[in-house]
């Protein structure tokens, strides 16, 4: 088949599988909480914003992975992956781009055969024909993640760099390669860092042979690549400063200091705090912290569910293997060609052993950026087959004929078998029934309706303009609860309220001057505090008080602290308004003192009681339409204190 003709049956193959994969084993919705954030940042860019801003009583919009943070909104992850997602969310068709990427990528690791097999011969072309046999691939590939994204970049920065920077005779081009290759590994930075060290780190030892054979030329190219990844890595730099304020404050740290007690549980590495994230990722290793035990067990599950995945049938994980010992036993040029592909999967292996999260949703999604370098060593191991029973005469080129044939029927045949496991492993999408719930919204009548979900992934999902909170047709927000669902009912008076119970939905009464009430539970995590740190609980960890919403706020003292937190004035009510705080009194309270705005309001009150109650204190207060800031203080706490706070609330003075 000519080169052009093959290219186009790769990419129509690769793309219609994986959009058959998007409506097929994902129901075109997404369910992993990643997906959710991803989403919720494309939206936001799609809308022309870099970070959305905080809407009204934040607490009613959330999501996964994602956090208000001082009155901004914003997703965690880098933002490489979200600029091209928000590309199909502004078309109207976001779950095409990772199809779209993902064939790209099938392309790529044809070129890639090319140029480590020398042109364009069976080797290449069964390279990417063996790509395109894997539910790893699909997986990824009809999903909202961004594995799909870091693998394309990732093969374009190994294929820039080779021909560049690495191979002698890269030709009259080569800057031109040299610098697409430097800008694809600064845009994988710029959406998994460190899928970036990984391909930095497999490319250093080939990058230091080629400087080693011809210094010169090597590092002229090699200046190229830098120069042309530095802009890309300053924007990356800039948009983290834009979120946080510090350029090398990435959102996802900022997020884990907001969210978890220890604010660097989330780091690569061993040792005490590492993986102490028991309320974002349900992990704690111990006073000893994340080990190297650990790692050797969570990369004996990962290794699991690469095996399980990455190819059609289990067994063929094995090529690999022997195209890297085909590459020992060949030596040369030839060898050190596949010793990048293999160098790619053994740092990727490496690399997140230090991580702490296993990862194995969707297969081994943090090996996805080695799929395409493992499709190329299995098409070389083949070759390698091949030319061992060529010697053999003509009952060897009969064996090697029966073994192509057999080829992709065992890969068809294995994955037909795999169907059913892989809709299992990640076919279900309980939280949008499967996509039924957006049909039940999309429903005319709702069109102008104010939702009310007992979910956290069911707003995030359909919150198509988190920077214009106002465009959503329908407006779907957490409930938290008749007393707190009312008063937050008055922001959006044209809006009727509804309540979504299954794929019901249950009209709502509330009345008209219902006060505007903050939960306590729903207000973590605190947007500011210092001197200890604030978590949802239960209300059994509140003395089993009838607490409302059935949680509270929880904020551990560690010496003098405070925390704060948002409050809304509705117009209506803007003035003299009393500021209403229910608080538990119990065993180990504080003494605490309240500021609204900067103003002190509340002096001195005592939670320290003999046994567990529920009090109401009250401010008389003046305030403007709109967001306020109440601040709970405990000027002489000591550790092992605690503030339990249940609600919030402001009130009209009649």
């Amino acid at each position: 088949m000519p080169a052009r003709w093959f290219g186009a049956a790769i990419f129509v193959a690769a793309l219609a599988s994986a959009v058959w994969a998007h409506r097929s084993l994902h129901k075109g919705v997404p369910e992993v909480p990643d997906e959710l954030g991803y989403l919720h940042q494309a939206r936001t860019f799609a809308d022309g914003h870099l970070v959305a801003p905080s809407p009204p009583a934040p607490e009613f919009h959330y999501v996964s992975w994602g956090t208000h943070d001082d009155g901004q909104w914003y997703a965690v992850f880098p933002p490489g992956y979200g600029l091209l997602l928000a590309i199909g969310e502004a078309v109207g068709a976001p779950g095409l781009v990772n199809p779209v990427l993902g064939a790209l990528l099938a392309l790529v690791v044809w070129w890639l055969g090319r140029e480590l097999f020398g042109g364009d011969g069976a080797p290449a072309r069964l390279a990417a024909l063996l790509h395109l046999g894997s539910w790893f691939r699909l997986m990824n590939a009809g999903s909202f993640m961004s594995h799909p994204t870091a693998a394309l970049f990732a093969a374009l920065a190994v294929l820039g760099l080779w021909r560049g920077v690495i191979r002698r005779d890269g030709g009259p081009r080569a800057r031109w390669w040299a610098g697409g290759g430097g800008a694809a590994l600064a845009y994988l930075g710029a959406t998994r860092q460190l899928d970036a060290v990984v391909i930095a780190a497999a490319l250093a030892p080939a990058l230091a042979w080629a400087i080693a054979r011809d210094r010169e030329a090597a590092l002229r190219k090699l200046v190229v690549a830098v120069l042309c990844a530095l802009p890309l890595l300053a924007g990356y730099l800039a948009y983290n400063r834009a979120l946080t304020g510090e350029a090398f404050l990435p959102p996802q740290q900022r997020y884990m200091q907001l969210k978890e007690r220890r604010g660097d549980c989330f780091r690569l590495g061993f040792g005490p705090g590492v993986g102490e994230c028991p309320l974002t990722q349900g992990t704690n290793f111990g006073k000893d912290g994340f080990q190297p035990r650990h790692a050797v067990a969570n990369t004996r599950k990962r290794l699991e569910a690469w095996v399980r995945w990455s190819a059609g049938w289990a067994p063929l994980a094995l090529l690999p293997v022997i195209g890297l010992l085909g590459a020992a036993a060949r030596g040369g040029a030839a060898a050190r060609r596949r010793a990048l592909c293999g160098a790619v999967f053994v740092a990727t292996v490496g690399g997140y052993a230090m991580f702490f999260y296993h990862g194995v949703a969707y297969g081994a999604r943090f090996y996805y950026v080695a799929l395409p370098f493992v499709g190329l060593l299995a098409a070389a191991a083949c070759v390698d087959v091949g030319a061992v029973l060529a010697r053999l005469g003509r009952p060897g080129a009969i064996a090697a004929g029966a073994l192509g044939l057999a080829l992709p029927v065992v890969i068809v045949a294995g994955m037909q078998a795999y169907r059913g496991a892989a809709e299992q492993h990640c076919g279900r999408r309980p939280a949008l029934a499967n996509g039924a719930l957006l049909g039940v919204l999309a429903q005319p009548a709702l069109r102008d309706a104010l939702v009310f979900v007992d979910s956290m992934k069911i707003p995030a999902a359909v919150t198509a303009h988190p920077a214009a909170i106002g465009r959503n047709r329908p407006l779907v927000v957490k409930d938290l609860g008749d007393a707190a669902n009312a008063g937050f009912a008055r922001v959006y008076p044209a809006r009727q309220p509804v309540r979504l119970v299954g794929r019901r939905v249950v009209p709502l009464a509330y009345a008209p001057d219902a006060p505007m009430r903050h939960e306590g539970g729903a207000l973590y995590p605190l947007e500011r505090f210092r001197g200890g740190f604030g978590q949802r609980v239960p209300g059994p960890w509140v003395g089993n008080l009838p607490v409302s919403g059935g949680e509270a706020l929880r904020f551990d003292v560690d010496g003098p602290a405070r925390f704060g937190f948002p409050v809304w004035a509705l117009a209506a009510d803007a003035g003299p308004m009393v500021l209403a705080l229910q608080l538990a009194h119990h065993p180990a309270g504080a003494t605490i003192a309240v500021r609204l705005d900067g103003v002190e309001v509340l002096a001195s009150h005592d939670t320290a009681a003999p046994s567990w109650t529920l009090v109401i204190r009250e401010a008389a207060v003046e305030l403007t339409p709109g967001r306020h800031w109440v601040e709970i203080s405990v000027p002489a706490g000591k550790k092992g204190q605690v503030v339990f706070l249940d609600y919030a609330e402001l009130r009209p003075r009649r």
